[in-house]
């Protein structure tokens, strides 16, 4: 991959930033009691994938690890430390999918978080596919899940609120100055008592790279070194997404567009899960993304079993693209431990 030139200036700048929101992070430590909580969980998630009725094949498909340190107080839980790392593809790469800490406020109306984290924006912020068989288009909105910068958060009655400012480089790519700069915020709502429905609204303005995207558009790949994968896409984009219990059902829906690299960008993204007994749910997903005048789509039916130590899913999954598509079959054995302290 191509790295851009080193700009010792802004290198010399980020490095500053990043002192400066160190030394606020160790500042809030001070005062805090020597009491705390570790939680370490491990999980690995191995599939066997059948590829357009010809080719298969099994793996391990990513295996993560994660450590949180909790420190507490008389009112409560006060600084939150956090690490997870990665491997994926048969340990074909391995690294810090997050690194952050976060400091609470009084009744978690206001919080701050520095380091690498989930971006708020739209189902990212309380739900991840990750260990999923089916994917959401926030890879093609934003570029990544994850970026490292400074995030604001906090819960306030039935309104919870999230603002960012990352780099753009997300964790797959090793930055070389304080980076592109993507701003994303979320503001969700969730009333009643139950909480049965709740839902959001997001917006995203700045630059990220694209080059760990899976797939790039036919017009990104013919506009010219200006739109190359490995540089920076504008992304000016809003969302709206909800999520519903209702009894045995759940459902989550996510719409978002606006402009990436350029091109107009529209996406559409709905799962339901049914349970159809306390341990066999059903599960249905889709996902589309139109990007200019390209138009991808992918579907999902298939199921999740949960068996007294571990999870096993199956399904089927269609992808189309032009006149091109795309039949696979897969399954996966998921378990996770987690230990506690």
């Amino acid at each position: 991959m191509k790295t851009a030139p080193l700009n010792h200036k802004a290198g010399r700048s980020g490095r500053r930033h990043w002192r400066g929101i160190v030394l606020a992070v160790l500042w809030l430590c001070l005062p805090l009691p020597v009491p705390a909580a570790w939680d370490l969980s491990v999980d690995g998630d191995a599939r066997f994938q059948w590829t357009d009725w010809a080719h298969a094949g099994a793996g391990i498909h990513r295996v993560g690890a994660s450590l949180r340190k909790t420190f507490s107080d008389a009112r409560g839980d006060r600084l939150v430390l956090f690490g997870l790392v990665e491997a994926q593809d048969d340990f074909s790469e391995i690294m810090v999918h997050e690194l952050y800490g976060l400091y609470k406020g009084p009744l978690g109306a206001w919080n701050v978080t520095a380091g690498r984290f989930g971006l708020p924006w739209g189902l990212l912020s309380g739900f991840s596919a990750s260990r999923l068989l089916y994917e959401v288009p926030h890879d093609r909105l934003l570029g990544m899940d994850v970026d490292s910068g400074l995030k604001i958060s906090g819960v306030t009655g039935a309104l919870d609120y999230a603002v960012s400012i990352t780099q753009g480089y997300g964790p797959h790519n090793t930055p070389h100055d304080w980076g592109h700069g993507l701003a994303t915020a979320r503001i969700g709502f969730t009333p009643g008592d139950t909480e049965e429905f709740s839902w959001g609204l997001s917006a995203a303005w700045g630059r990220s790279l694209a080059a760990h995207v899976e797939e790039t558009t036919a017009e990104m790949e013919t506009a010219g070194p200006e739109h190359d994968g490995e540089r920076p896409w504008r992304r000016v984009l809003v969302g709206l997404d909800g999520t519903l219990y209702l009894g045995r059902w759940l459902g989550r829906l996510e719409a978002a567009g606006g402009r990436v690299g350029g091109l107009t960008m529209a996406t559409g993204f709905a799962a339901l899960d049914f349970a159809l007994w306390p341990r066999l749910d059903l599960n249905l997903a889709v996902n589309a993304v139109r990007h200019g005048s390209d138009h991808q789509e992918a579907w999902f039916v298939g199921f999740t079993a949960k068996p007294a130590w571990f999870t096993f899913r199956g399904g089927y999954r269609y992808a189309g693209h032009h006149n091109e598509s795309r039949h696979e079959v897969v399954f996966q054995i998921y378990r996770l431990f987690a230990f506690s302290r």
